[in-house]
């Protein structure tokens, strides 16, 4: 990718400025679970491949109030030794035993924060490889509310926001197929789907059924002696060069589903392994 060219920068639509766009939840990667970081584009902003965890290790979701979601950054620093300082704050209500443990092992963490735009595909990126997010919060119990405020903030100077395009790695599979499925049926929701080897052939899989427009699905390879297959031509799925993905153990495929008609959809492939 070529290096940023200046160009103008128009009003990019009405409305543009509105807030309170964002899905209520912080999507947090532990920098110590992450195996490769990806990299940014010659511009310095979009990442298109996969953040890759460590085996055995996932990203997690934390229910934010959405009315109290906020993120800002701030460039600082002295002249030719500028960069940008993150943070992200939020609040979680209640004061379960799980919410407890979660800050109290969370504080010294290094992070990756992610937050997902309404409406859009848009992903933004807090924190990066060497400037990552540290957390601070602060606990309320009173005759007004029980919450915990979260604030992820940089610990140096790094670059600006990303635009992350690549997928999440969740623990959570959202469901498991019956042997010899070919229309697989994901209507529960974007996330990781577990594929289950065939009885006596390898069953091609054609499409995926109850998806949304602009959804990510990742299907979980089962191995075994008749693993399912997507092929190019065959299905609804285009795949990177065409080549058809065959579902080894430990193979995944992750897919964005977009609407082509009235009720048919396409499935273009985001990344594998």
């Amino acid at each position: 990718m070529p290096p940023y060219v200046n160009v103008d920068l128009e009003k990019s639509s009405n409305n543009a400025g509105i807030g309170g766009n964002k899905k209520a939840e912080f999507i947090l990667a532990d920098c110590d679970d992450i195996q490769t970081f990806p990299n940014r584009d010659g511009k310095g902003i979009v990442i298109t491949d996969d953040f890759i965890m460590k085996p055995g290790k996932y990203m997690i979701r934390v229910y934010i109030t959405q009315s109290t979601m906020k993120a800002s950054v701030e460039s600082t620093g002295d002249p030719d030794a500028k960069g940008i300082i993150h943070t992200v704050e939020g609040e979680h209500p209640g004061d379960a035993v799980a919410l407890r443990e979660f800050r109290n092992a969370w504080q010294n963490k290094n992070a990756i924060v992610f937050i997902r735009k309404c409406g859009s595909e848009q992903v933004n990126q807090y924190g990066d490889e060497c400037a990552p997010m540290q957390l601070e919060f602060k606990g309320q119990d009173d005759k007004d509310k029980t919450n915990t405020a979260f604030t992820f903030k940089s610990v140096q100077k790094g670059p600006d926001v990303a635009d992350y395009q690549g997928t999440f790695t969740f623990d959570t599979v959202r469901a498991t197929f019956p042997a010899d499925e070919t229309n697989l049926q994901v209507q529960l929701g974007e996330g990781q789907y577990q594929l289950t080897n065939g009885t006596a052939a390898a069953a091609e899989i054609i499409a995926l059924s109850g998806s949304i427009d602009g959804g990510v699905y990742t299907l979980l390879g089962s191995g075994g002696n008749h693993h399912s297959t997507i092929a190019n031509a065959t299905s609804a799925f285009l795949l990177k060069d065409g080549t058809t993905w065959t579902a080894l153990a430990g193979a995944t495929l992750t897919v964005r589903a977009f609407k082509s008609g009235p009720t048919e959809y396409k499935f273009f492939e985001l990344s594998r392994t």
